[in-house]
């Protein structure tokens, strides 16, 4: 029966290695969830906004409002 040894374990410079690798893998997560929140969420809001505002009469809402009786300091 041959006896084979186990290696010893690399330990030296263990702690920083593993710090690289989980900064690297964090910058990675944290761009992904950036793009995603931008392309999912933020861009549509604002293209919802940019679409709304074609269409949206100040005046209009103002008469709208007025005639309903919700501004206190303006007469019908």
């Amino acid at each position: 029966m041959s006896e084979s040894r186990i290696p010893k374990p690399v330990l030296r410079g263990l702690h920083n290695a593993t710090i690289k690798k989980n900064l690297i893998v964090s910058s990675v997560l944290c761009t992904i969830a950036v793009v995603a929140m931008k392309v999912m969420h933020n861009d549509p809001k604002v293209r919802d906004y940019a679409e709304f505002y074609k269409t949206y009469d100040a005046d209009k809402a103002f008469q709208r409002m007025k005639n309903a009786g919700l501004l206190q300091s303006v007469k019908n």
